[in-house]
């Protein structure tokens, strides 16, 4: 077995050591809106629920691209307004979310260059993606920094789900919901195998 030693390695090589085996990651596509009203909507793959009571979601914004920004407008706007919506995607929005994965200026919106729909939410100003087949509103909790990124906590306020997506139970079927992972490079795994160990499993 090869180890490395972080020390040694590029800001490039800890990167991939991270993203290639922390496979397949959940994709958090997150709506805001800043406060002159100017919808932005990106897709973030370190990303994770963090807690059920009370409900939070986490995930990391990184440092701008384009050289005339100082920050992401994804956090510039939860800056602004305190709020957001986590949006998850299924196989059939994969090429949406890649489109809006590129930076764009501030002033253009990602829901009209990805021809989506921003339904109104219920309890945050930000802006649902209406063809998601789940939803989830959030305030900020704490925005943490990493470094060169940002982990924002948020804690979720209302959950938006399509029929047909839980049972009785509260139980998802995945199948139906046919969710991204976030695979290495520009690769996404659409399809979920789900696996049973041998012993008796731990009911959820």
């Amino acid at each position: 077995m090869t180890g490395f030693d972080v020390a040694d390695l590029s800001t490039r090589e800890i990167y991939k050591l991270l993203i290639g085996p922390i496979v397949p990651r959940p994709i958090a596509w997150v709506s805001t809106v800043s406060a002159e009203g100017v919808k932005n909507l990106a897709p973030f793959s370190y990303f994770n629920a963090c807690s059920s009571d009370p409900p939070m979601l986490g995930f990391s914004v990184s440092e701008p691209k384009l050289v005339d920004k100082t920050a992401k407008d994804t956090l510039t706007h939860l800056r602004e307004t305190n709020d957001f919506v986590v949006n998850i995607a299924n196989a059939d929005l994969l090429n949406e979310v890649f489109t809006t994965a590129f930076e764009f200026p501030v002033d253009v919106d990602e829901f009209e260059v990805a021809n989506l729909t921003a339904a109104t939410s219920e309890t945050v100003t930000a802006p649902r993606v209406f063809q998601a087949p789940v939803s989830y509103e959030c305030v900020v909790h704490q925005i943490v920094p990493l470094g060169l990124s940002h982990w924002v906590i948020g804690r979720v306020t209302y959950i938006h789900v399509r029929d047909g997506l839980i049972d009785e139970n509260f139980r998802t079927d995945v199948a139906a919901l046919r969710p991204l992972g976030r695979m290495p490079g520009p690769t996404f795994s659409t399809k979920m195998n789900c696996v049973q160990p041998s012993v008796d499993p731990i009911a959820d």
